[in-house]
């Protein structure tokens, strides 16, 4: 039975904002006092215990953090993505699931408390029956979906939040609030392992490196914003269309002019066409307009830096304060370069799906197209919300 069942809401004297829809949406159930619809939201969403950070170091096990309940009974605590604490010196995150922690739970003796000492908490018995029945609401949510966080007490407006909203299309993707600067990325040691693995980056030093990289645009090849800046300056300023044979020639013609190797030239005109190919797709799937055309991919790198930003800042490889300038600066430099959130996103797209290879169509697209969907349709997106400037 539920240890908080009739127990009613908890009463608090000021008038609570819920930190995002999650929150609220939890609350709600609380006041219907409907533990299977609350059961069945935390199974779909990430939850996060926090660790100390000596043991995180260290690798292997670690100890979960506990709490005493509204009833004083101790149990272990987990909280959604909007009622995480702020950011500790000593504490990490670790992210996990309603799943993991009914097939890792340590101990019978302690109930799972969400969201403690806030207007969403309650408690549940984690006997091994009642764990069954978390195990029930997990097998009931199908694969992760791209959706929106918002935190609605973060920034909404403003210079900072623009430039957050142009790391959108990867918060989206991870699942993470888009507009928060502190401990929001997947956790502690996942971000360490994905900043190692996928950057090569284990180090402020090189942590600011990459930055630079990825602020300059010069993390990735040269030949697809050649053949794009060879395009804009052929249309003009009123973005005239470009014929691909006008195109294909005057690309020729200024590699010519450099004297550059043949395979450099024949590599240039293979991204044309990946390119063409490409922008027909984003026609056809609504992420680009019937006669657009991409201005430039520098919004894959800008957009990249406002996650890699915050994805250092949760691997205690920068200070806010640091994480934060480099945001504003992706955001200014996105804004200085692209037109709208529209021509971002485009860019942002073309960049990556050039960037995998020899793939066209498949999960790097998807990876991208989805979350352009859910930015484009969700009336809490910055992307819609928010000017470009």
């Amino acid at each position: 039975m539920d240890s908080t069942r009739g127990a009613g809401v908890r009463s608090f004297a000021r008038p609570w904002q819920p930190p995002t829809r999650i929150e609220r949406a939890l609350r709600a159930m609380l006041g219907a006092d409907d533990r299977d619809a609350y059961l069945r939201l935390l199974a779909g969403c990430d939850l996060f215990l926090y660790v100390p950070k000596e043991q995180a170091d260290a690798g292997g096990s670690v100890r979960w953090g506990t709490c005493r309940d509204r009833r004083g009974a101790w149990c272990v605590a987990v909280r959604t993505a909007g009622a995480r604490l702020p950011r500790r010196a000593h504490a990490v995150v670790q992210r996990t699931s309603l799943r993991a922690l009914a097939e890792l739970w340590p101990d019978g003796r302690f109930g799972l408390c969400v969201n403690p000492g806030t207007p969403s908490e309650r408690t549940f018995p984690a006997r091994h029956r009642h764990r069954r029945h978390w195990l029930r609401a997990a097998e009931g949510v199908g694969g992760r979906r791209a959706v929106l966080l918002t935190k609605y007490g973060g920034p909404t407006a403003g210079l900072l939040a623009q430039a957050l909203g142009c790391g959108a299309l990867l918060a989206v993707r991870d699942g993470v609030l888009w507009n928060e600067i502190g401990d929001v990325y997947d956790d502690y040691a996942l971000d360490a392992r994905v900043l190692r693995a996928s950057w090569a980056t284990a180090t402020p030093a090189q942590w600011r490196s990459r930055m630079d990289a990825l602020l300059t645009t010069r993390s990735g090849p040269a030949g697809p914003e050649f053949a794009l800046g060879v395009r804009r300056r052929l249309a003009g300023a009123e973005g005239e269309r470009v014929p691909l044979d006008v195109w294909r020639d005057a690309c020729a013609a200024v590699l010519g002019a450099r004297r550059v190797p043949e395979a450099s030239l024949l590599a240039v005109q293979g991204v044309i066409g990946r390119i063409v190919r490409y922008e027909a797709r984003f026609r056809a799937d609504g992420m680009l307009p019937p006669d657009g055309w991409v201005r430039s991919t520098a919004a894959y790198d800008y957009g990249r830096a406002v996650a890699f930003a915050r994805r250092g800042l949760g691997a205690r490889l920068c200070g806010g304060q640091e994480a934060r300038d480099a945001i504003l600066r992706a955001g200014a430099l996105a804004g200085a370069r692209h037109t709208s959130w529209a021509d971002f996103s485009a860019g942002y797209a073309l960049g990556r799906v050039l960037g995998v290879g020899a793939e066209e169509f498949g999960p790097a697209y998807a990876a991208v197209l989805e979350p352009h969907r859910v930015l484009t349709a969700d009336q809490e997106s910055p992307w819609r919300t928010l000017p470009w400037e």
